[in-house]
């Protein structure tokens, strides 16, 4: 009789945990392609596209799409694939996926509800060592492949001396601001854009962060490095800035839209591209000294942005992925 309740209480714990897993799985939607896509990561053929409800879509030729197995529903911020097999994902509730198999199958490897904020974006110096960044100051490292996350506060030198403090003292614990975006420089610094109007630049791998003076004091939502001491910043109505000296002086880009400014990259060719909310591109063939627009005859809000083999763009947006020819990249088109 105990052996047989014994079988019995196994079988309803397993049938317990069948359904929780079932309850944490995205929904496989035949409209994920068309649905709310916020960022997209690319290795070799393989491209990578995460959005709302932990929907995740792979791809080797950008035409027909399938949708991953993940092991969440949240919505999902950004992503990067490593190498072939390898790659993260990041999002709401704090959580982490992993997938090992090429983007087939992502798995929750780490998540904290209780922190009521997203983590939004990802940097891995090697398979080992990552950063993720998120909302409130959330910050959490590894060392031994994601296997344990660290959560860490952002560790400050000394304030540069051009930093406006009295602006600064509004916002004196980092832990109040949202980090947005975080880029890799070369030979160990990074930048992260933040909240606020913050910038923060790192010289030794995320170890220590220097709080760079401020052009602006809305919200920065991107950092694109140029070179190892040229850089970009962007956020709010448009607002982009240049530095010539990693983030010590910022000169004002004329952007020509008051739309949020999301996502920036630098194309082969060696150009520039910026894109927005409102169907907002911009493209500059001058290493960001200036910048045209891009006419797409649409008002979608876009939010990131990866060049293909052939030079076509693949936008992710609030309309789903889109496909941008090059020929398409032509200024006030």
């Amino acid at each position: 009789m105990i052996k047989l309740l014994k079988i019995v209480l196994t079988f309803f714990l397993l049938s317990i945990g069948q359904l929780i897993i079932a309850a944490e799985q995205a929904v496989i939607s035949p409209l994920a392609q068309k649905s709310l896509l916020l960022a997209s990561s690319k290795y070799g053929s393989l491209t990578v596209v995460v959005g709302e409800r932990g929907h995740i879509l792979y791809s080797h030729v950008t035409k027909n799409w399938v949708q991953a197995s993940v092991d969440t529903k949240a919505t999902l911020t950004n992503v990067i694939m490593l190498d072939e097999k390898n790659g993260w994902a990041v999002g709401h509730d704090a959580v982490i996926m992993k997938t090992s198999d090429g983007a087939k199958t992502w798995h929750k490897i780490f998540s904290d509800v209780d922190e009521q904020a997203p983590l939004l974006d990802i940097y891995f110096k090697d398979s080992l060592n990552g950063i993720v960044i998120g909302a409130y100051g959330l910050l959490y490292i590894t060392s031994n492949g994601g296997e344990d996350w660290q959560k860490k506060a952002l560790m400050l030198l000394h304030e540069n001396e051009n930093v406006d403090t009295e602006f600064q003292d509004e916002f004196t614990e980092t832990e109040d601001l949202h980090l947005n975006a975080i880029a890799y420089a070369g030979n160990s610094r990074l930048y992260i854009a933040a909240e606020a109007g913050r910038v923060f630049r790192s010289d030794d791998d995320g170890e220590t962060w220097l709080n760079l003076p401020s052009p602006y004091r809305g919200s920065f939502f991107g950092v694109l490095p140029l070179s190892f001491k040229d850089v970009l910043v962007y956020g709010l109505r448009g607002h982009l800035y240049r530095s010539s000296d990693a983030g010590n002086s910022w000169t004002q880009i004329e952007s020509g839209t008051e739309e949020m400014l999301t996502d920036t990259k630098i194309l082969s060719n060696g150009n520039i591209v910026v894109i927005g909310l409102a169907g907002t591109m911009l493209l500059s063939d001058d290493n960001g000294n200036s910048f045209f627009t891009v006419d797409l005859h649409h008002r979608h809000g876009l939010s990131e942005l990866i060049e293909l083999t052939d030079g076509s763009l693949l936008l992710t947006s609030d309309a789903g992925i889109q496909l941008l020819s090059k020929d398409d990249l032509t200024p006030g088109q």
